[in-house]
This record gives C-alpha cells, sequence and structure tokens, in this order.
C-alpha cells in the first residue's frame, strides 16, 4: 500500500482517475436528504476522515481544500464525482471507489427483467471421490442487495449436492473471483471452514474476528471464537480442501482464500494474488451514490496481517487444477480426479 505524503497534492489529485473496485464488507448509510454539492462534498469527506485505515496520515485542511478547488463549479452533488474519486486515490490505498449505478440497475436490480442475470457458484463431481466448486464474483451495492441469499443458496446446494463424491477432497476454484460481498460465500461455504475464527479485519480502533454467530457468519469485535454452529452438515466437512487463485483473485475471493487457509487439511495452488486484501465500508451517498470506504486490513487465523499479495503454497505456471487434484489424490492413496463432465 502507498505511503500518503505529509500533505495531500492538489496536482496529484487532478490527475488521478478512480475505477470502481471489489466490495469487501457490505454496510452502507441510508440516503439523506438533498445536499448542497458543498454540503454533499463535506459529507463525504467526513466519512474518509472517520472511518480511512490511513486517515491519520492526512492533513486533512490541505484536503479539504483541495476537494473544494475541484469541485467549486459544481451545480449539482454529480457534478463532484470526479474530485471525490481524486479524493478516494489520494487516501493511499487501492481498493476505496466512489460507484455511481447506472439507470438500469438502480431502477430494477439484478432481479429486473432488463437486469443481466450475475453469476452463481458451480460445482461438479471428479472422479476418484472429488469434488470442484467454482466461486464467482458476487456484487451487492447498487440495489442488487437481494443476489446475496441467492448466492448463499446456490453455493449451499451445490455443497451438498457434490458432498457424496468428496471423500477425497473439495477443489474451491477462486482463479476468476474478482470480489463483491464475502458474506454468502463464507456461509455458503459453512460446513467446511473448521472453527473460527477464520480471520480478522485490523483497524486502528483494534481487530474484528470473522466467527460463526447464532444467526450467521460475521465479523465481531471483541470476540474471538464461534458462539454458533454450522448452518448445515455434510458428511465430508473434514476433507482435504485445495485451494486455486491468482492475479485475477481480489478482495472478497482473497478474503475466503484467506479464511480456508488456516484450515487444518488445506493447501492453496496457482499465483500472487490482485493484492486487495482490505476491508470496504461502502455508504450511500444522497444522490444514490455509494463510497466505499477502506477501513481496515486483514490477518489470518493466526492474527498475522497480510502486506501484499496472497502467495499460494504451491505457485504454479498456467492452470493450477492438476496439481490441486495431485495433492488431493495422494492424500487419499487413490487414482482420482478426471472430470467427468
Amino acid at each position: 500500500m502507498a505511503t500518503l505524503p505529509s500533505r495531500w497534492s492538489l496536482a496529484a489529485a487532478c490527475a488521478a482517475l478512480a475505477l470502481a473496485k471489489p466490495v469487501a464488507a457490505q454496510e452502507g448509510a441510508a440516503p439523506s436528504e438533498p445536499e448542497t454539492p458543498a454540503a454533499y462534498v463535506e459529507h463525504a469527506l467526513d466519512l474518509l476522515q472517520r472511518f480511512h485505515m490511513n486517515r491519520e496520515q492526512v492533513d486533512w485542511d490541505a484536503m479539504r481544500r483541495a476537494v473544494m478547488v475541484l469541485s467549486a463549479h459544481a451545480q449539482a452533488p454529480r457534478d463532484t464525482h470526479s474530485a471525490l474519486r481524486a479524493a478516494v486515490v489520494a487516501m493511499g490505498d487501492n481498493h476505496g471507489y466512489l460507484y455511481v449505478p447506472q439507470p438500469r440497475l438502480q431502477s430494477t436490480g439484478w432481479s429486473g427483467k432488463d437486469a443481466a442475470a450475475p453469476p452463481m457458484p458451480e460445482g461438479k463431481a471428479l472422479e476418484g471421490d472429488i469434488a470442484y466448486l467454482m466461486l464467482p464474483r458476487l456484487t451487492t451495492v447498487g440495489g442488487n442487495e437481494d443476489v446475496g441469499a441467492q448466492y448463499r443458496d446456490a453455493l449451499v446446494q451445490t455443497v451438498q449436492r457434490l458432498d457424496p463424491s468428496a471423500r477425497c477432497g473439495w477443489v474451491i476454484d477462486l482463479a476468476r473471483n474478482s470480489g463483491g460481498n464475502m458474506w454468502p460465500m463464507l456461509n455458503g461455504l459453512d460446513p467446511l471452514l473448521g472453527k473460527g475464527p477464520f480471520g480478522y479485519f485490523v483497524g486502528i480502533e483494534g481487530r474484528a474476528a470473522w466467527i460463526r454467530g447464532e444467526e450467521a457468519i460475521s465479523s465481531q469485535s471483541g470476540a474471538e471464537a464461534d458462539t454458533g454452529e454450522p448452518k448445515y452438515a455434510i458428511a465430508n466437512s473434514d476433507a482435504p480442501i485445495a485451494v486455486i487463485f491468482g492475479p485475477r483473485t481480489a478482495s472478497t475471493g482473497e478474503m475466503v482464500a484467506v479464511a480456508l487457509a488456516g484450515r487444518t487439511g488445506s493447501r492453496s495452488f496457482g499465483a500472487r494474488s490482485a493484492n486487495y486484501t482490505m476491508a470496504v465500508r461502502p455508504f450511500e451517498l444522497s444522490d444514490g451514490a455509494v463510497l466505499g470506504v477502506t477501513s481496515s486490513k486483514v490477518a489470518y487465523r493466526d492474527g498475522t496481517v497480510i502486506e501484499g499479495p496472497l502467495v499460494p503454497d504451491e505457485e504454479v505456471e498456467g492452470d493450477a487444477l492438476e496439481p490441486a487434484l495431485e495433492w488431493l489424490r495422494g492424500r487419499c492413496g487413490s487414482a482420482a480426479g478426471q472430470p467427468t463432465g
């Protein structure tokens, strides 16, 4: 993560380009009453100053002056978006964002007849009692909240369906998981995760553990052990797990890999991840835009804070599936692992 300068650079802000990034933690505030452009900018900067993990490294007087200069001619809140995107970039992480929903998605959501259906988890049985799961990204920002439950339920059903075929282990493929909402993924994989905590968010004010609560897996401050049980049971919950990830694995994809890393009997294969191992808190602004504030770093189950991309246990050039299957075959002691379809 880049180190912020002691004073924020106006020239750098004018040149900065912000891209919509994957989202790790799904929280948000309801939109307020219509605001003037200046009040809109002040509110967004207040959120950055209060919640960003780098807030103590920023000259906030200089930041506010520069953003106000960039947005001086704004006639409406939407005219300030480029200035706020520059402010997000200037915070010194590569994960924050300002997301402006497209009118079609904002009005229909994923359930609308004109909206394309998001990808769902897929799975298949492989020869030799090995099950394969592929987890795609999951976006629940911008009116897509219901899709999180659909994703979780689809993953639960896939795990249950493949469980009889997983005596020798599971392959969990995160190679194309570029982010989104981590909680439907972890809750869908619940019985495969072992005992919590599965990881941590670590911020200036402390750390929050990823654990099972009475209702679901979530992050909880001040807790260090599960307070609930897996929400469903399978026969092969303790079978070995081979995790696949690579440069397209980002944000939530990386969080799932982190959660599986400390689980007994797991091993990872592939290439280094995209390096978005931070948590983002989304806040809905008065015009419907969502400001993603990078609020914390991520740590493994043992408390080790992650700096940089995830590195697999076995780095592989090209397709990592075959090395993953070979490892599972060796642990099972049988010739296995060719796709059946």
